[in-house]
């Protein structure tokens, strides 16, 4: 038999671009900045979905109504990661990164989030978090950088 021989390429892969965002995450991006997180809400079922969108999804009704929601929350769903990619390259982190979908008050949509200060084993559903900006803040997304357990 002949031996084989097994190759691992990896191919780097960095696409900067700039990309408009639109009137409405703009103005989220805005809040953020202000260490604010703004919803906007349906003026039909009254649903406020954060981030905003300019359609309510129920309703399919323009929205157009700005209110400030959290910056406190419930963890609904979450997930414990472990490598990240880096430029087309998995890589293993020593410390796990903890994702969660948020359900900030007075919102009815989910927001992705990376929670710290916690370890792996203790984050769950129905934990109470909350956001933290960046200072100085840089209008961006960001801005909000990442949520904590609530104190």
């Amino acid at each position: 038999m002949s031996e084989s021989v097994v190759t691992n390429v990896v191919v780097p892969m960095n696409f900067p671009y700039n990309y408009r965002v639109g009137q409405y995450i703009e103005t989220y991006i805005r809040g953020l900045g202000e260490g604010k997180i703004l919803g906007i809400k349906c003026p039909s079922c009254g649903k406020v979905m954060v981030p905003p969108r300019k359609i309510c999804g129920v309703c399919d009704r323009v929205m157009e109504e700005w209110v400030e929601v959290g910056p406190e929350g419930t963890v609904e769903n979450y997930t414990v990661g472990h490598v990240r990619l880096n430029l087309g390259e998995v890589e293993r982190l020593d410390t796990p990164v903890l994702l969660a979908l948020i359900k900030l008050d007075g919102a009815d949509s989910l927001l992705a989030g990376e929670v710290r200060g916690i370890e792996p084993e203790k984050l769950g559903d129905g934990l109470r978090v909350r956001a933290v900006f960046k200072d100085p803040a840089g209008d961006s997304l960001s801005d909000l950088e990442y949520f904590e357990p609530e104190k």
